[in-house]
């Protein structure tokens, strides 16, 4: 299930998220990250639909959204390469130590304004773009398991 029509290509979504965080860390990055996701890529999220019995039922995720695993350190890389491509449609969002740490948005929005670029840990991305990029980009990436 990928977003896709006759004259657009096959959009995909992706997480890479540090596998050596505890299970719940992961699971609340994943889901900081599809949020933001959510928000920013139009297509993303499909219609409410309705049951046999006509209820609503909230419209979900249009494509799966695989988490991968790697380390900081990948995840940078990752960051990096994705960032090099000319995809004007990418939506990429990172959740660093700096956001994991502050206890409040106005928080996070000075952490990040008092940090180097170079000197962000990443702990994980999401991203939404051509499937070919992000095919190039987390190809050689496992699933977290």
């Amino acid at each position: 299930m990928g977003i896709t029509t006759d004259s657009k290509p096959i959009y995909k979504c992706v997480l890479v998220i540090d596998n050596t965080q505890p299970t719940g860390i992961i699971a609340n990055i994943a889901s900081i990250l599809s949020i933001t996701l959510g928000k920013k890529a139009c297509d993303i999220v499909g219609h409410d639909v309705l049951d046999k019995q006509g209820e609503i039922h909230s419209g979900i995720t249009r494509c799966p959204i695989p988490i991968l695993g790697a380390s900081p350190e990948t995840i940078k890389e990752v960051r990096e390469r994705l960032r090099s491509f000319d995809a004007k449609d990418m939506v990429l969002v990172d959740f660093s130590t700096v956001a994991q740490q502050a206890k409040t948005y106005e928080e996070y929005e000075q952490g990040m304004r008092e940090t180097d670029e170079a000197d962000l840990c990443y702990m994980g991305i999401g991203i939404y773009a051509e499937k070919r990029i992000i095919n190039k980009a987390t190809g050689n990436l496992s699933l977290i398991r």
